[in-house]
């Protein structure tokens, strides 16, 4: 997921000039958007731009301090959440159904790839099958049925909507995929159903992602008041922007790069944003 800066621009009414200044100047080092951190790196983000802007205190610590306390609830959010989704005996009906979808997914997968891998060079519906493939497993079939239940079920609804649209249709008919898609949508339904019961406190998935979009949403309002407040390409203003957001911007560089090689984005020591291996 990522958002664009130019909806942040307008939603929070930054200069036109300023906006005008960081796009042709490519302030960002020519990135268009930041894309949505991780629980701990977005806390670790927060973190750095709170002891940047300490001392004199800065106008862009305040909103990194909301951003602080609003990732500690966050990830306090995260784990109750994740205990439900991820424990088995917890979950009696939610493993079982869970147990139909994995082979699904995988089948999908397995079928586009054994047609396209098996097909004669140059063929016309085997190229378009590979780019389908691309599309609905961009980091393998592994990161979706490994994920949590909660994740596992954004990516195959996501993967159900895509192999649905009118360009794949000859794909679908051709590799003969609409029956394992029509029987994930059947198993997804109860999926869903299991996984937006509320658990005992009344804890919901809704409220976990309206809760990281908010913190999504402080990170991007304290890097605009940064950009504000060192717009120009002056030695002082790029010895400030590189102080406080270049340390995001090559995290941002790293997680697209986990991305694009199809790996987990690693969890990171929110106080000094060394990679950790397991729970932080």
């Amino acid at each position: 997921m990522t958002i664009t800066l130019d909806a942040w621009y307008e939603a929070h009414r930054i200069p036109t000039t300023h906006v005008l200044f960081h796009k042709r100047k490519q302030v960002l080092h020519g990135r268009q958007f930041i894309r949505a951190f991780p629980g701990h790196l977005q806390l670790h983000a927060g973190r750095r731009i709170a002891r940047q802007g300490a001392a004199p205190p800065a106008p862009e610590a305040r909103p990194a301090e909301a951003c602080i306390t609003h990732d500690q609830h966050t990830l306090v959010l995260d784990a109750q959440w994740n205990a439900r989704t991820t424990t088995t005996i917890g979950n009696p009906e939610l493993r079982d159904v869970d147990i139909i979808l994995d082979p699904l997914v995988t089948s999908l997968r397995d079928t586009i790839d054994g047609q396209v891998r098996g097909s004669k060079p140059g063929d016309a519906l085997a190229e378009l099958g590979g780019q389908l493939l691309i599309v609905l497993f961009p980091q393998g079939v592994s990161a979706v049925t490994h994920a949590t239940y909660a994740d596992e079920a954004a990516e195959v609804e996501r993967i159900i909507v895509e192999i649905k649209k009118p360009e794949w249709g000859a794909v679908v008919a051709g590799f003969g995929l609409a029956r394992i898609v029509e029987r994930m949508q059947e198993v997804i339904l109860k999926y869903r159903q299991l996984l937006e019961a509320p658990a005992a406190a009344g804890l919901k998935f809704a409220d976990v992602k309206a809760t990281r979009a908010q913190g999504q949403s402080l990170l991007l309002q304290t890097l605009a008041m940064v950009l504000a407040k060192y717009p120009s390409d002056s030695e002082a203003d790029k010895a400030g922007r590189e102080a406080l957001m270049g340390p995001i911007l090559r995290q941002n560089e790293a997680i697209g790069q986990y991305l694009k090689s199809r790996r987990t984005v690693p969890d990171v020591n929110p106080d000094t944003g060394e990679e950790v291996q397991g729970p932080t």
